[in-house]
């Protein structure tokens, strides 16, 4: 990483909160965002909470128990907002806001670094050089591993801008956003837990006075289970037989989900939805290899009159076999459901991470 020094108690309590989570969730439970391929809520035995509609819906597509940990408490009102305390985040209910953004983050970075003006919270200048990227309007950099798991796990959308430069607390390297903290663990790299989001949401739920308790599990519910959800497709942390697994880093396509997942051995750093080729155009099953990269690509084809296309700078692409490529898609946000004529198209913002991760020659595995 170079040099990033980086729970209504049992009986009458229970039921009153039963009966708080009934009425509450009704905020939360929109038809429009019933939770896809599984059930609408669950029960966590880890730390005796529900997790539901909306809220699991965001949850399960944003990175689930590695950035936002187990709830702590079920949905509750404060000041007039449903809201939700997990070990790493607390989750807002916006039901005013556009949908992609009725649940937000709370700003507890902002909240557990408030008043601070030591040398690392003062505007910085930017550092030159690849590994980082200045951000003008907090004025603050984001370098090395803490910027690769940033991008990685949601940017901006998920930990908000940095509002420190790292600095070292504890012993511990860290790094303070908008909405979270990252720590840097070295002993640990090279494993999934070498970077890990602080656990502000605990901190502030001790501070905010939350009752986080476990409550019984209620009989109607199922105990939470990654395969109760299998069309989210970061929820697969174990390769298929028959993938090329000795592979240091390798890509896979997942024809029928419509998935694209970037693995590093047999772990899983990446997926997002993808849009592969229409039935009359079929993306190639097999295993193949980049063999070219391209920060920007005019591709033309099909047949005048029916089918033909004509896409000025297409973003990150990389070709894999023959003129198939993995790529960026500006024409359409329709991933998820096959659209090209054979290409693996990607979300600008997963193609752009993807590019960055791929070198040459990286394994591309394709299958039904």
């Amino acid at each position: 990483m170079q040099s990033v020094w980086h729970f209504l108690r049992v009986g009458i309590g229970a039921l009153v909160a039963s009966l708080l989570v009934h009425w509450v969730v009704g905020l939360v439970s929109p038809a429009a965002l019933a939770v896809s391929g599984g059930p609408d809520r669950v029960y966590f035995p880890e730390t005796g909470h529900t997790l539901s509609y909306g809220f699991l819906e965001f949850w399960l597509w944003h990175g689930d128990v590695p950035i936002f940990g187990y709830p702590l408490s079920e949905e509750i009102d404060r000041n007039g907002v449903t809201v939700q305390y997990f070990e790493r985040a607390v989750f807002e209910w916006h039901p005013e806001a556009p949908l992609d953004w009725r649940v937000q983050l709370r700003l507890l970075g902002i909240e557990a670094s408030a008043g601070r003006s030591d040398r690392a919270f003062r505007p910085a200048v930017p550092i030159t050089g690849s590994a980082c990227r200045y951000f003008p309007e907090t004025q603050h950099n984001l370098c090395h591993g803490f910027r690769a798991f940033w991008e990685r796990y949601g940017g901006l959308r998920i930990f908000g801008y940095p509002i420190s430069e790292e600095l070292t607390e504890d012993g511990v390297t860290v790094q303070y956003f908008e909405r979270a903290r990252l720590e840097w663990h070295p002993e640990r790299a090279g494993t999934a837990y070498e970077i890990q989001v602080s656990r502000l949401g605990a901190w502030v739920a001790e501070r905010d006075g939350i009752e986080t308790e476990a409550l019984p599990a209620p009989a109607d519910l199922p105990t939470y289970d990654p395969a109760l959800f299998p069309a989210v497709p970061g929820l697969v942390r174990t390769p298929l037989p028959g993938a090329p697994v000795q592979a240091a880093k390798w890509i896979e396509v997942d024809l029928s989900d419509q998935v694209l997942r970037a693995w590093e051995y047999d772990r899983l750093v990446f997926a997002t939805l993808v849009s592969t080729g229409l039935p009359q155009y079929p993306t190639p099953n097999g295993t193949y290899r980049i063999y070219t990269k391209l920060r920007y690509e005019h591709m033309r084809g099909g047949t005048p009159g029916i089918d033909s296309y004509d896409l000025p700078n297409v973003p990150h692409t990389m070709y894999f076999y023959l003129g198939y490529a993995i790529h960026g898609a500006y024409w359409h946000n329709n991933f998820g459901h096959p659209m090209s004529h054979g290409c693996v198209n990607l979300p600008l913002d997963a193609a752009a991470w993807l590019y960055d991760w791929t070198p040459v020659g990286t394994v591309v595995w394709i299958h039904p």
